[in-house]
C-alpha cells in the first residue's frame, strides 16, 4: 500500500510540475545529494570562505541555482554556497529508489557492516596494486560510500572513511584523472583530518604526494586561486580557457577551480587543445606548437615576379617567403610582365628547413634592338647559318665572296679572321654552322655533299663526304650540331636521315628514312641538341626529338600558321633552360615552345623593317639571353631582346 500511495504521489506530483511549467515557465530546483560528511556552506563561492554550516552525507538539497562549479542551497536556515565537489546532482528515480529502498531485506549488525566494508575494500585494494584495473577498482569501491557511513561507531566510521576516500583517489590517479583524484584526496581529509595524514605518510610517488598536498590545502581553506602561465613556441598564439579567449601567449589565467581546458591556435600551427589539472598555487605550462606546414622561399630570374598560391595572389614578389603553407600539394604561379607565366605543382611535407622552388622565367615577347646587314647591305648574301661560342663570337656562314664571317661580342666584323676568308673557299654552299667546346667550327656544303671543321683561328682542318646515299656520303646536308661530348650530328637533309660522328670524325650512329611516321623525315633540316642531351630536328612541318642514339621520343607540330603550327621550318635552336626556338620560315616569325612542345611565344612579320623578317632560316642565343635571327632574304641578322 505504501509503494502504492508513493507511486500515485509521483503521479499527482509528476502532473502538478507540467502545470507549474507551463504557469511560471521557471524550471525546478535542481536536486543535489550530499557525498561528503559534513559538507561545508561557504557565505561566497570561494574554497577559503566563510563556512556558514555543514551539512552531513547523503543530505538531499534542493540547489536554487548553479554559477560555475557552486551551488546556491539553503540549510537550517542558512543560505550559501556548497561546491560541486562535494555533492552529486540526483533524479527523480534515483531519488525514488532511496524512498523505497528493498523490502524485506534484512539488517545487517554492525560488526556485519564493518566486515562487508573491509572484504570489498581489501577487493578494491587488489585491483589497484596488482591487476592495475583502475576502472573496477572504482565500481567496487564507490558504493562502499553509503555503508561506511552507516557504522555508529564514529571513530570507526572515520577511519574506514579516510582510507575508502585514499584508495579512491589513487584509482583515480592511476588512471590519468588527476581532478578526480584531488576530490577524493579531499573528501580524506574531511572526513579525518588527522588520519588522513597518518595513512598518507608513507606515499613516495612524487605526482601523488604533490595531490594529497594540494588536496590538503585546498581542505584547510589555504587555496583560494590558482594562477597559470601559459606560454608558447612561438609567441602570440590565440589561448582559450575553457572557451573563453583569454589573449595571446604568454598570458597568465587565474581561476578557483583548478581543473581546466587549455587551447591554443596559431595560424600554420596544429592546434592543440589540453585538458589540464593544476596541481600547484602558481604554476608554468610552456606548449612547443607543431607546424601544419613549412615555409616556402621563391626564386625566380629574374626576379620581381608576382607569385600566387593555389590560384590566389599572395601580395608578394620574388624573391620571397611564402610562410608555412600547409602540408599538402599545392600550385604555385609566378607572372612578370615580358615573360611566360611559370606554374609548377608542389608538395609540402614535414621538414625544418624552408622549402626552395626556383624557376628561370622565359621572354615572351622581344624586342628589336640591332642588325647586321640588310636588303641593300653588301655584308651578308643570302645568309643561312648561326653558331655562337661560349665567348659570345658570332660566326654566320652565307653565298658571299667570304662564306664564313664572325663578329666579336662588342659586335665587330673580324675581317683578319680565316686568313682574310681565304680559308673558307673550299666551302662553295654553306647550309649551317656549329662550335663545340673547344672552339672548333663545323660547316655543311649542300655543294659539295659534305661538312667541313676549321679550328677557332678560322684554319680548315678537315673535310667529310661525298656525294651519295652510303654511309659516309650525303646528299645535301643542311643542319649541324655538337653535344656536351663534343660528339657532331649531320642532317643528311636529301637521304631523310641524321649521322653521328665523333669527335674525331668516325661515325657512330645512323638513324631515319624517308617517311611521316615517328622517327622518318622528309628532308629535315636543321638540328640541335638540348641540356638534356636530347636531340631535336626541324621536319617538314613538325619538330621531332630523340635521344642521343636516335631512338623517337616526341613530336610537335603541323602545317599551318596558328600557334604550334608551321610552314617550312629551317633552323632550331635550344637555349640554357631547354626552351626550344624554331625559326619558321615560311611565315616568317620565330616560335617558342618549352622542352615537351608547348607553346610558349611567337614574335615577326613579313617585311623589311626593323623587327620584321623575310624568310628567317636560323637562330641563336648567346650567354646573356640575346637572341639572333639570321634572315636569307633580307641578307641581314637582327639582335632581339626582352
Amino acid at each position: 500500500m505504501k509503494s502504492k500511495n508513493f507511486n500515485g504521489g509521483i503521479k499527482l506530483l509528476s502532473i502538478f510540475l507540467l502545470f507549474f511549467l507551463l504557469v511560471t515557465l521557471e524550471a525546478a530546483p535542481v536536486k543535489i545529494k550530499v557525498i561528503l560528511d559534513n559538507a561545508s556552506v561557504k557565505a561566497t563561492r570561494a574554497i577559503g570562505g566563510k563556512t556558514l554550516t555543514r551539512v552531513p552525507l547523503n543530505t538531499i538539497l534542493d540547489a536554487e541555482s548553479k554559477i560555475g562549479d557552486w551551488y546556491k542551497v539553503s540549510w537550517q536556515g542558512s543560505s550559501g554556497y556548497i561546491h560541486a565537489m562535494n555533492v552529486d546532482e540526483v533524479s527523480g528515480r534515483e531519488l525514488a529508489r532511496e524512498e523505497v529502498g528493498r523490502p524485506g531485506r534484512p539488517a545487517k549488525s554492525q560488526p556485519e557492516i564493518v566486515a562487508g566494508i573491509e572484504v570489498k575494500m581489501e577487493e578494491g585494494r587488489k585491483q589497484i596494486r596488482i591487476e592495475k584495473d583502475f576502472e573496477k577498482a572504482i565500481s567496487l569501491l564507490k558504493p562502499l560510500i553509503a555503508d561506511v557511513f552507516s557504522v555508529t561507531d564514529h571513530n570507526k566510521q572515520k577511519e574506514l572513511g579516510a582510507e575508502l576516500y585514499l584508495w579512491l583517489g589513487l584509482a583515480s590517479a592511476g588512471k590519468g584523472d588527476a581532478y578526480s583524484a584531488l576530490v577524493e584526496f579531499k573528501s580524506m581529509f574531511a572526513v579525518n583530518h588527522p588520519y588522513a595524514k597518518e595513512i598518507t605518510r608513507n606515499i613516495l610517488d612524487p605526482e601523488i604526494v604533490s595531490l594529497i598536498e594540494q588536496a590538503e590545502k585546498q581542505f584547510l581553506g589555504l587555496v583560494t586561486e590558482y594562477s597559470i602561465e601559459i606560454s608558447t613556441k612561438p609567441k602570440e598564439a590565440k589561448i582559450k580557457v575553457n572557451g573563453k579567449e583569454i589573449g595571446l601567449s604568454p598570458e597568465i589565467y587565474r581561476t578557483a577551480n583548478p581543473k581546466i581546458v587549455i587551447e591554443i591556435e596559431k595560424e600554420g600551427y596544429k592546434p592543440v587543445r589540453d585538458e589540464s589539472f593544476i596541481t600547484q598555487a602558481t604554476t608554468r605550462k610552456e606548449y612547443t606548437l607543431e607546424r601544419a606546414g613549412r615555409d616556402v622561399e621563391v626564386k625566380s630570374a629574374p626576379a620581381g615576379a608576382k607569385v600566387y598560391l593555389n590560384g590566389e595572389d599572395t601580395e608578394q614578389v620574388t624573391n620571397c617567403v611564402l610562410p608555412i603553407v600547409p602540408f599538402g600539394s599545392h600550385n604555385i604561379k609566378v607572372i612578370k610582365e615580358n615573360y611566360a607565366e611559370w606554374e609548377g605543382e608542389i608538395k609540402i611535407e614535414e621538414g625544418e628547413e624552408s622549402l626552395v622552388v626556383e624557376m628561370t622565367l622565359t621572354p615572351d615577347k622581344y624586342a628589336y634592338l640591332l642588325k647586321w646587314g640588310g636588303p641593300a647591305s653588301q655584308l651578308f648574301t643570302q645568309p643561312s647559318g648561326i653558331a655562337i661560342d661560349k665567348d659570345n663570337n658570332i660566326y654566320i656562314v652565307d653565298l658571299g665572296k667570304i662564306k664564313m664571317k664572325k663578329i666579336n661580342p662588342e659586335g665587330k666584323v673580324q675581317t683578319a679572321w680565316g686568313a682574310a676568308g681565304k680559308q673558307f673557299k673550299i666551302i662553295k654552299n654553306p647550309t649551317s654552322v656549329a662550335v663545340d667546346s673547344q672552339g672548333n667550327i663545323y660547316v655543311t656544303d649542300a655543294k659539295t655533299h659534305s661538312f667541313v671543321k676549321f679550328d677557332r683561328a678560322g684554319i680548315y682542318k678537315r673535310k667529310w663526304g661525298k656525294e651519295g646515299s652510303e654511309n659516309a656520303q650525303f646528299k645535301s646536308p643542311s643542319g649541324v650540331a655538337v653535344d656536351s661530348k663534343n660528339d657532331i650530328y649531320v642532317v643528311d637533309s636529301g637521304n631523310h636521315r641524321v649521322k653521328k660522328y665523333t669527335s674525331q670524325g668516325a661515325l657512330k650512329k645512323v638513324w631515319g628514312k624517308q617517311g611521316i611516321a615517328n622517327g622518318d623525315f622528309a628532308y629535315p633540316k636543321g638540328i640541335a641538341i638540348g641540356q638534356k642531351d636530347e636531340v631535336f630536328v626541324v621536319d617538314r612541318v613538325r619538330v621531332q626529338k630523340f635521344s642521343l642514339e636516335g631512338e623517337f621520343i616526341a613530336s610537335w607540330g603541323r602545317r599551318g600558321t596558328a600557334d604550334g603550327e608551321f610552314n617550312n621550318p629551317q633552323g632550331i635552336f635550344i637555349d640554357h633552360n631547354n626552351f626550344v626556338y624554331v625559326a619558321d620560315s615560311g611565315s616568317n616569325r620565330i616560335q617558342k615552345f618549352d622542352e615537351n612542345g608547348k607553346f610558349i611565344a611567337k614574335w615577326g612579320t613579313p617585311g623589311t623593317n626593323n623587327g620584321q623578317m623575310q624568310y628567317p632560316v636560323d637562330i641563336a642565343i648567346d650567354s646573356r639571353g640575346y637572341v639572333y635571327v639570321v634572315e636569307r632574304n633580307n641578307n641581314r641578322v637582327q639582335l632581339f631582346g626582352v
